[in-house]
């Protein structure tokens, strides 16, 4: 009695196979699982003696043959050729790029959109390093998705001097405070919990005393959502506060309640941000950006 063909691979199939095997393809081409392979052959001793002696011969061969369009090419989708002083080749990666548009994207690159800049402001204030933004690492560890490339970050600082300024002062002593969170977390916490109360103290300090006290605890929450949102930069908080007073005495005539009888900015809020404006500042930070260590403690540094 003949040896049985096991189901799922036929003889015809497996005759296939054979020939394709012997013009030095691979099983990819043929949509057969190794499993069914192997059990073929081991019930087809002869035909498995060639067929494993051809198969690792040419998946070398295949392997070789793999990205053989792209060393071929000879210019970049661009027309500048991929040799002599412009041609790159990317350490480790075995990749060849064109100079002349590596120069191009780095000088002219495209300017970051209205919504990665608030986002960007936000994590500044968060205590972000320019690693995490760009890079979503911190270390060696991607922790989350970046904000925007590097290129775009340093053309909008180039363009914006006052952003640019910004940033300085936000990456200020950041190796420092990072080094105090990776070796000694506990004290970096207590340090966060000891200034929550004062952070909030120095906005409310800022607000002109003639107002209510109830009303210049509004204008800071206000401030606070602002900085946790992006749209206020740290070192904006002093010469913006009056803008903010303004806000809200203008919301307080809107609504008929005297230019300081509005009873809280927080009913203009979200019910979200009004819950994160009535936290701990480390758990509202947190909460927003997903730390556990802000810098919102250093606002007025």
């Amino acid at each position: 009695m003949g040896a049985q063909t096991p189901p799922g691979l036929s003889d015809e199939k497996a005759a296939r196979i054979m020939a394709g095997l012997r013009e030095g393809r691979t099983l990819r081409p043929f949509a057969v699982k190794a499993s069914r392979f192997e059990a073929y052959c081991e019930t087809h001793p002869d035909y498995a003696r060639e067929a494993k002696a051809l198969l690792p011969e040419n998946l070398k061969a295949s392997n070789a043959r793999k990205g053989a369009a792209r060393r071929a090419l000879t210019h970049c989708k661009y027309g500048h050729p991929l040799s002599g002083n412009n041609l790159y080749l990317a350490p480790g990666r075995k990749e060849r790029k064109c100079w002349t548009c590596i120069n191009r994207r780095d000088k002219s690159p495209r300017p970051p959109n209205q919504e990665q800049i608030p986002q960007v402001t936000a994590a500044f204030n968060a205590g972000k390093t320019v690693k995490q933004i760009c890079w979503g690492t911190v270390g060696n560890r991607k922790i989350e998705k970046p904000i925007l490339t590097f290129r775009k970050l340093r053309l909008h600082r180039e363009l914006n001097p006052e952003f640019n300024r910004f940033v300085v002062s936000a990456m200020a002593d950041h190796n420092s405070k990072g080094q105090l969170r990776r070796f000694n977390p506990d004290r970096a916490r207590a340090n966060i919990r000891r200034s929550e109360t004062n952070d909030f103290h120095k906005i409310v300090n800022m607000v002109p005393v003639y107002l209510p006290p109830d009303v210049r605890d509004d204008i800071a929450q206000s401030i606070l959502v602002a900085l946790l949102e992006g749209a206020l930069q740290r070192d904006q908080v002093k010469v913006r506060v009056q803008q903010f007073v303004t806000a809200h005495n203008r919301e307080a005539n809107k609504h008929g309640t005297g230019k300081y009888g509005l009873r809280s900015i927080g009913d203009q809020l979200t019910p979200r941000l009004l819950s994160t404006v009535r936290q701990p500042l480390a758990t509202r930070s947190a909460a927003v950006f997903g730390t556990d260590f802000p810098h919102i403690g250093e606002l007025l540094h």
